[in-house]
């Protein structure tokens, strides 16, 4: 089986080659790195084509910056045909050296199952991921019940996933969990117990930003198309959730200084999560 790693890129010159050198040192051979640079201004392009040479490294140059989002999809656009996995790594992390190996094994041994997590490990050794997780297969409805403790996994699918329209959503910047809720819907994960990921955390990146304005527009999108895509699903499985999600984007609303929406959001969150301290410190944003 062949397994597709798809990277997107922006400005990562100074830590590309380690994911690079993760991937080609991979006790598991047979692979592709899909490599997207998202229009980089640095000398990203340099380093990536020291590797080249390798037919399994694939290295595809945006002319101009679209987003983490875009640049995965193009990615997903680009999978050889006869792959039969694929998987993601940022840029900026990189794979134990087995672990696409125990990728490989652990399809072979779920075939009924077509949508896989596997975990990941801070630098410091610091699990990522919640293990309570591990050697489960959760469906829509736990998914949506532990979404905000679940932590951070790997994301692997069988190509028929792919196959199938899987995409990220390019309306937003990352927000993953947007399309991962969606596939829920339709596919039951297994979590893995493997760690195949080490997540490198102290530089720049999406999920180290500060809350800028920008980022808190993106928020109020992300957060606005999850409510209109899956707000009835989640508040069918769980009121506290979905009156969870309300109380965020209300949260969001004040930060923007959009404070009567806020208001509407909060009140919104109240009725479905009467108990939840998130009401009191949504209110403390107006003062």
């Amino acid at each position: 089986m062949k397994i597709s790693i798809i990277t997107p890129t922006y400005n990562r010159s100074d830590l590309i080659e380690r994911a690079i050198k993760s991937i080609l040192n991979q006790t598991y051979s047979n692979f592709e790195m899909i490599i997207v640079d998202d229009a980089s201004k640095d000398n990203t392009s340099e380093i990536v084509n020291k590797y080249i040479n390798d037919s399994r490294i694939k290295f595809i140059q945006l002319s101009t910056n679209k987003g983490v989002n875009v640049a995965r999809n193009i990615g997903i656009a680009n999978i050889s045909p006869d792959a039969g996995a694929v998987t993601f790594l940022d840029s900026d992390d990189e794979f134990f050296p087995d672990a696409l190996e125990k990728m490989r094994k652990t399809l072979d041994s779920h075939p009924q199952i077509n949508s896989f997590r596997f975990g990941v490990k801070y630098d410091n050794d610091i699990l990522a991921s919640n293990n309570s997780y591990v050697n489960k297969i959760i469906d829509f409805n736990n998914f949506i019940k532990d979404i905000f403790v679940i932590g951070e996994w790997v994301c692997t699918y069988r190509i028929s996933i792919i196959n199938n329209g899987f995409k990220y959503n390019e309306d937003v910047n990352a927000f993953e969990i947007i399309s991962y809720i969606g596939l829920a819907l339709h596919e039951k994960q297994f979590f893995s117990p493997d760690f195949v990921r080490i997540y490198h955390t102290g530089h720049e990146s999406i999920s180290n930003e500060k809350m800028s304005p920008l980022k808190i527009e993106n928020a109020l999108k992300a957060y606005t198309i999850i409510l209109n895509l899956y707000g009835e699903h989640i508040a069918r499985v769980n009121k506290k959730i979905y009156g969870r999600y309300l109380y965020i984007i209300s949260y969001f609303y004040m930060l923007n200084g959009q404070k009567k929406k806020g208001i509407e959001y909060n009140f919104k969150g109240l009725k479905y999560s009467p108990f939840d301290l998130r009401f009191i410190r949504n209110f403390l944003k107006i003062i």
